[in-house]
């Protein structure tokens, strides 16, 4: 089984440097540009006889990639609700500084366990774990090729969770904007093949 990864390009919460977990954030002119090398580089990567099935963040700043995706592969994209980012409540739209400023001692308890903690409104990193878990199960389980087009930290769980990682070692792995990450994974177990950055 083959799995490629994909983060979306630069948006504008990421060069406004805010969390953007629901928000539905285009893309920069910087984005649409890294938007062209990103599919450059995968058209080199997918030789053309592959059959891959393509899943997708339903947020514009992924299926905006996606759609540029299926008019070279021929695969019409899956929009898949688990594959959105974390729903980070009320930091949403916020910087960290501005975080530090207003909500300070939420961002403490958020600091002292980063894993479960419950942003409110929002989601815990577990939490957001789990729905991606259960995802993975269902393609590993299906076991065929796919590109999956989405968020920063949720990348990072799904190369986590292809490979057998512990949660623990979520934050060991950065995944720029337009970051491809190739997998190999067969009869349970995974590794990793290739990590292309764009930034």
């Amino acid at each position: 089984m083959k799995v490629i990864l994909i983060r979306h390009t630069e948006s504008i919460g990421n060069k406004q440097k805010v969390y953007a977990g629901k928000t539905d954030f285009d893309l920069t002119e910087t984005g649409l540009l890294q938007m062209k090398k990103v599919v450059t580089q995968l058209a080199k990567m997918i030789d053309s006889t592959s059959n891959y099935t393509l899943y997708s963040s339903p947020l514009r700043r992924c299926t905006a990639l996606s759609e540029e995706i299926e008019l070279f592969t021929g695969a019409t994209k899956k929009i898949e609700s688990r594959l959105h980012e974390t729903n980070f409540g009320v930091f949403e739209g916020k910087s960290y500084a501005d975080l530090l400023k207003e909500m300070p001692e939420i961002v403490e308890k958020w600091n002292e366990d980063l894993l479960n903690f419950q942003i409110p409104n929002g989601e815990s990193l577990k939490q957001c774990a789990e729905r991606v878990n259960v995802f993975v199960r269902e393609m590993t389980a299906i076991n065929e090729d796919i590109i999956v087009v989405t968020h920063g930290g949720i990348m990072k769980l799904l190369l986590l969770n292809f490979l057998h990682l512990d949660l623990n070692q979520f934050w060991k792995f950065y995944t720029g904007n337009g970051c491809i990450i190739e997998i190999e994974y067969n009869d349970g177990f995974g590794f990793l093949k290739n990590i292309i950055q764009h930034n």
